[in-house]
Parts: C-alpha cells; sequence; structure tokens
C-alpha cells in the first residue's frame, strides 16, 4: 500500500510538470509595448501560439501601454516593453525583472532609440551582451530571440547595426543558452500606412508580420505542443 501511495504521488508530480508553460518575456521598447490604440506584436504571436497549442505564459513587471491600456484584452498582456528606453535603461532594470518573472525565453527588439539618440552601435552592441550576461546569471539555460531592428529612422544606420547583431548572437550563443537572431527587418515597409501607422511603430498589418517572425522562430525553441 505504501508504494502504492508513492508512486501515485510521483506521478502526480511528473503530470504537473509536464504542463508547465514555457515562460516569454517580450522584452524592449515602445515596439513591443505598443501604445493604447495598438496591440503591439504579442497580440497576434499570442494568438498564433495558442491557436497552434503551445503552452506558454507571457511575463514580465507590466501590462500597461503607452497612455492607457492595450485596445483589446484576449491576450496575456504581460511583458516588459518600455516607451523610449535605450538598452542601458532596461540593463539597469533587467536583473531585478527577470529575477521576479524567471523567464525561459526572452525575446529582444532594443536597439531603436539608442540609434535615434547617437549613440555609437559599439555601446549599444556591447550593453546588449551585457543584457545577455545578466539574464544567463538568472537562468543559465535561457534561450534568446534577439530581433534585428524593424526600420526606423535612418534606415543605412538600422542596416549596419542589424549586422552587428548577427555577430553578437554568433559571437554568444552556446548549446546551453542559444541566441538566435530573428529577422525583423526584411519585407518590413515602414512608409506610414504600409506597416507603421507614423513611420517606426507598427500597425495592424507590422505587428502581425513580426508576430509571424517570433513564431516561426519560437517554434524551434518550444517543446512540441
Amino acid at each position: 500500500m505504501l508504494l502504492s501511495v508513492v508512486y501515485f504521488a510521483t506521478s502526480t508530480s511528473a503530470a504537473a510538470q509536464s504542463v508547465k508553460p514555457t515562460r516569454i518575456m517580450p522584452l524592449g521598447d515602445s515596439i513591443t509595448q505598443g501604445d493604447r490604440n495598438h496591440n503591439s506584436y504579442r497580440r497576434p504571436l499570442w494568438i498564433q501560439l495558442s491557436k497552434a497549442g503551445y503552452n506558454v505564459d507571457f511575463v514580465g513587471s507590466t501590462q500597461e501601454h503607452f497612455q492607457g491600456s492595450s485596445p483589446v484584452s484576449d491576450f496575456d498582456q504581460n511583458h516588459e516593453g518600455h516607451w523610449g528606453w535605450r538598452v542601458d535603461q532596461i540593463l539597469e532594470q533587467i536583473n531585478g525583472w527577470a529575477g521576479t518573472s524567471q523567464p525561459d525565453i526572452v525575446l529582444i527588439h532594443l536597439g531603436t532609440n539608442d540609434i535615434n539618440s547617437g549613440q555609437s552601435h559599439e555601446s549599444t552592441i556591447e550593453e546588449l551582451r551585457k543584457l545577455i550576461q545578466t539574464l544567463r546569471r538568472i537562468n543559465p539555460r535561457i534561450k534568446t530571440l534577439i530581433s534585428q531592428l524593424i526600420p526606423c529612422g535612418d534606415e543605412a544606420q538600422i542596416r549596419q547595426f542589424n549586422r552587428l547583431i548577427v555577430d553578437l548572437a554568433r559571437n554568444t550563443n552556446t548549446q546551453e543558452s542559444p541566441v538566435i537572431v530573428v529577422d525583423q527587418f526584411s519585407g518590413f515597409n515602414a512608409k506610414a500606412g504600409f506597416d507603421t501607422y507614423d513611420g517606426c511603430h507598427p500597425n495592424e498589418s507590422g505587428e502581425n508580420k513580426m508576430a509571424s517572425r517570433w513564431f516561426a522562430a519560437l517554434k524551434k525553441v518550444l517543446p512540441v505542443p
């Protein structure tokens, strides 16, 4: 009888572990956060993941959008998107955020505000390197999906920065804690009325494009549903 009880408890524990959701932190600036009129890529990404049967939990310290709440609330709204923030500002807070949220996967789209404020590409890349290192200290097996920036501002500068993102991923990637580049630049038309509403921030078309790129990359690292 005692053996049966022990076996049942172990089986229950294993079952609980098997349904534990993968914790995903969307991390970035305004493009990740969205405003009171735009959901950001997070909503269509959540819908795609849910329809495909993935067991995921978006995590982060806030659910707020810029100047209000999301236009709709039919998705997991937790995130770490911060309007106007540079990488160095994110770096100052990430230890606390990640320590609380304990992400398994982080989706990074950062660097736009650094470029537009005149910071050097090299310093921003170094800050991103430190960001990845900080996340790894909290979770040595964290999977980092780092985005090449969508067009916003000086396209030549964005292209140059995006090439450095590829180098950063190559130099920091490990088998235990992979760093994977997600190309959000190619095919994204930043002209207002196409994939953005203002030449920088995604409209519904742009949000869907970004979500599809994230989804394709996530399928490579998420447990099979």
